[in-house]
Formats: structure tokens, sequence, C-alpha cells
């Protein structure tokens, strides 16, 4: 048998952490989820172990005080490490034609001073002298929080006529589907996988908000007393700013990770969410 491996979480989504720490226990590893002053206090925790730095979730602020905060990590804990791995989202690359898929290896043409500032933490990243890696990914769609998922069937629920974007193409991403690709990541880097630099993974199946809609409400209507009042409204509900098309071609390559629909998560996810309506509960 190796050595055990340690795996450090810093995560403020909830839903993201619980699926990531059950694919882990699915796979016989233990995680542990800190808070970065407390892994800054404690930095022998940092010994051998993989680090994965999920603080920023697709869309949300990037302050100087997250970069500030990366920053003390990689100064502090770096070198102890075995590998960090750090979240990302395609707003990075935001001012890149829209037509394609963007590659892994596009270079960084960031719009808006949120996307300036998660370019400069993956350069950041990229060029400090450890074992680095950067997932992008996004928009996440998940059972609880503030997603476009879990607030359109709320809303559906509620009875609500909603307008959505039909325009924007994005590829929305289950958190347990990313947390499968994690952990699939993190069994690798475990056992002396020299992988670097920038890496995409979304679920596969571009859709606009109002085709992503008409999905989801396929499977909840059984769970609702009358039909929605949807359409396409271009000010409407839609994916997160600067949600892209990513291609996911590297993890395959380099880790043999493969793409999942994300159509195959919605019936079992749509059931929790409208569960409670239910007169059976299962």
């Amino acid at each position: 048998m190796g050595e055990t491996v340690s795996v450090l979480l810093l995560c403020e989504d909830s839903a993201l952490a619980a699926a990531l720490q059950a694919q882990l226990n699915s796979r016989g590893r233990e995680l542990l989820q800190l808070k970065p002053s407390e892994l800054l206090a404690q930095p022998h925790l940092a010994d051998g172990a993989i680090l994965v730095n999920a603080l920023l979730t697709p869309g949300e602020p990037v302050t100087d005080a997250v970069v500030d905060i990366q920053a003390e990590l990689i100064s502090a804990v770096g070198p102890k490490l075995r590998c960090y791995l750090g979240l990302s989202d395609a707003r990075v690359v935001a001012a890149l034609d829209r037509e394609e898929p963007v590659a892994e290896n596009a270079t960084p043409a960031p719009q808006g001073q949120d996307a300036v500032r998660l370019a400069a933490m993956e350069e950041q990243l990229l060029s400090a002298p450890l074992q680095a890696l950067i997932l992008r990914t996004g928009p996440l769609i998940a059972t609880d929080g503030d997603n476009l998922l879990s607030a359109f069937i709320k809303a559906l629920k509620a009875g609500q006529a909603l307008g959505l974007d039909d325009s924007q193409q994005s590829a929305p991403t289950p958190v347990g589907d990313l947390a499968r690709v994690l952990s699939a990541m993190i069994d690798q880097l475990s056992c002396g996988a020299l992988c670097r630099g920038i890496y995409h993974y979304q679920s596969s199946g571009a859709t606009s908000a109002y085709a992503f809609a008409e999905v989801a409400y396929a499977h909840a209507g059984q769970y609702l007393a009358t039909p929605p009042d949807i359409s396409i409204d271009g000010d409407g509900w839609g994916w997160v700013m600067d949600s892209r098309v990513l291609r996911c071609e590297r993890l395959l390559r380099n880790f043999g990770i493969k793409q999942l629909a994300w159509r195959s998560w919605l019936p079992k996810m749509i059931k929790t969410l409208c569960e409670d309506d239910c007169d059976e509960r299962l």
C-alpha cells in the first residue's frame, strides 16, 4: 500500500463541499474542509497534501482580498503541498469569439474587473514554484444554494411567470458531476500524476437558459399542479455573466476523465427539489 495523501478543501459552497465529501468517502478517502485562516495557522496540515481551492464558484465576485489570500497560501504552504488545484471559470476568456467552444490553451481575454482579477489569480498560481493545476468550470447547478435550477423550480412551484434568455449558450454542470471529476483528478494526483496547467470541465450539452428550463420542466411537470408560464426574454433569467462553452479535451487526454451529460443528472435533482410538494415521500 502506498502512502495516504491528505486532501484539503477550501470551499464556501456547501453543495459542492458536500458532493466532494461524498465522492471521496465512496473511494475511502478523507477530506478536511478548512478556512484559509485555519490552514495558515496550521501549515503542517499541508505536508504532502493536495489542496483544492474552491473558494470562488463561477460568477462570484473576485475581490482583492481573495487574490491576496491565494498569494499568502502559495507563499506559506505552497512548498509543503504535493499539488495545488484551483477552481476558476470562463470569465478569463470572456472577450474571445463566442462562436466556438474555448480551448484550454486559449490566451486569456478577461473583460471586467472581476475577470481581470481571476486571470491574475490563474497566472499567480501557474507561475508559482509548485505543481499547480487550474480547473475552469461552470455554471454550476445544485439542489440548494443560489443557482438557476433551484431558483427555476422554486419559481415554478410558486406559479411565477418567467422570462428566460435564449441567446447565451453555456453548459450547466451539476455539483455532483464536478465533484466526480475533482475526485478522479485527486486519485491520480495522489498516485504521482505530474499533470500541470489549465484544464476545463463542464457537463456535456451546450444550451441556453430557456432551452434548459424547458428540459427541466419536462421532468418537473409531474410534480406541479399547473403548467409553467415561461417565455423567451433577452433581459430575463440566464446563465451567470460571461458564461461560455468550454472544450474539455485536455482532461480526457491527460486524466482519462470523460464528460457526462447534465441531462442525466436532472431527474434525481428535480425530484429532490420538488418532493416537498409530493404526497409520497421516497
